[in-house]
């Protein structure tokens, strides 16, 4: 999860900067998004997993460059799931 994120939280091999990531199956369904919840807007998720060591880094950059049109695609899709 990287600095932003970590929540001084250890789980059998996870320190406090990791998480293990729930499945996406189901994800159109919830109503709040991140480890804690603290935010309903799935595209502000995607924005918040960037931070120091993160391993979604780069992937937020490739999010970021599309256009407003693939994002938008890339958002629908999930809400989909």
């Amino acid at each position: 999860m990287g600095d932003g994120l970590a929540d001084g939280v250890s789980q059998g091999e996870a320190g406090p900067r990791e998480f293990r990531t729930a499945p996406l199956w189901g994800l159109g369904q919830r109503i709040f998004f991140l480890h804690d919840g603290r935010t309903a807007n799935l595209e502000r998720a995607i924005r918040e997993h960037a931070s120091n060591g993160s391993e979604a880094n780069g992937v937020i950059a490739n999010f970021n460059n599309l256009g407003e049109g693939r994002k938008q695609d890339i958002l629908n899709f999930l809400r989909s799931l």
